[in-house]
């Protein structure tokens, strides 16, 4: 089975590859070494719309797809406080204003990318958080079901992305299991769950088993090792991971989500995507084999 990639833009704007300052040395790089899409940042007040309509053009001529849109969730990315989860109804709702403005904006493509959501607070408490962990659900429940409702009628899907318990609410919405139950418990159609390998590797049980779970809710996976490096550069087990994903007939994108962009980007643009393409034809190699086995008379 063939899949389709992508890559998280904002992930290389750190390390020299910022698609606001030379979108076509940028798009075309992903573009040349195999990409199928590029995920673009979620600013409507920031990103000045011609600019990303430029860059939105600019991405479709070359062949490539905006699947996602990434939002900004934590202090450090979005400059400022965006909590889905707040037990303040004045920062929630300011969360759920911003989101909805990125999901008209994602509403604007003929073919609208994924809006993925999370739960981050202002500032770590690990180890436990102070708020209610009863609260944070509750109220990032209201969040989702009334963005979900907001997308829903624009035909935008809406993915809860589990953030691990150093950078988001520790002990709420850091797992995969947490997130399916939400988007399960809200039960719109249009709501599912994002898996993020580095998160999962932390909080999650095997990922090939939390990737099975979260089956029918599955929407987007952001692609990274468990040292959030290239694939294949830590532990996971990419070969598993494909042929699990091709047991589920997963149609999804995986967005290149490695940070920082070591050696550099353009490096990790490229072996990143030929990794992952070998995991493809090593398993696609396994699959006749064991086809061929099975056909074999007995002995």
């Amino acid at each position: 089975m063939v899949h389709k990639y992508s890559v998280i833009l904002v992930t290389l704007a750190g390390d020299g590859g910022n698609v606001w300052e030379k979108p076509q040395e940028v798009l075309e790089t992903v573009a040349e070494s195999g990409y199928d899409g590029v995920d673009l940042d979620a600013e409507p007040d920031r990103i000045d719309p011609q600019e990303f309509n430029k860059v939105a053009s600019m991405a479709a001529s070359l062949g490539l797809k905006v699947p996602a849109l990434i939002c900004a969730w934590g202090g450090w990315h979005a400059g400022e406080v965006r909590d889905l989860a707040s037990n303040d109804e004045s920062v929630r709702s300011y969360a759920v204003s911003y989101a909805q403005k990125c999901i008209d904006l994602a509403a604007g493509f003929d073919d609208p990318p994924i809006l993925e959501i999370a739960a981050v607070p202002p500032a770590s408490e690990y180890p436990v958080t102070s708020v209610p962990r009863a609260d944070l659900r509750r109220n990032f429940a209201k969040s989702a079901r009334e963005l979900a409702e907001y997308a829903a009628p624009r035909g935008v899907g809406v993915a809860i992305e589990p953030i691990n318990r150093f950078e988001g609410y520790a002990g709420f919405l850091n797992s995969i299991v947490e997130a399916k139950s939400i988007a399960d418990e809200v039960g719109a159609d249009n709501l599912g769950v994002l898996a993020d390998f580095f998160h999962v590797n932390i909080e999650d049980a095997a990922l090939t088993d939390t990737l099975r779970h979260a089956a029918d809710k599955l929407m987007c996976i952001h692609l990274a090792d468990n040292n959030r490096q290239a694939p294949g550069t830590g532990h996971i087990d990419f070969l598993q991971v494909i042929r699990t994903l091709n047991s589920m007939d997963y149609s999804g994108y995986l967005s290149l989500d490695a940070v920082p962009a070591k050696p550099d980007w353009k490096t990790l643009v490229n072996s990143s995507i030929s990794f992952m393409k070998q995991m493809e034809q090593m398993a696609a190699l396994q699959d006749r084999i064991a086809a061929a086995e099975r056909m074999a008379p007995p002995a």
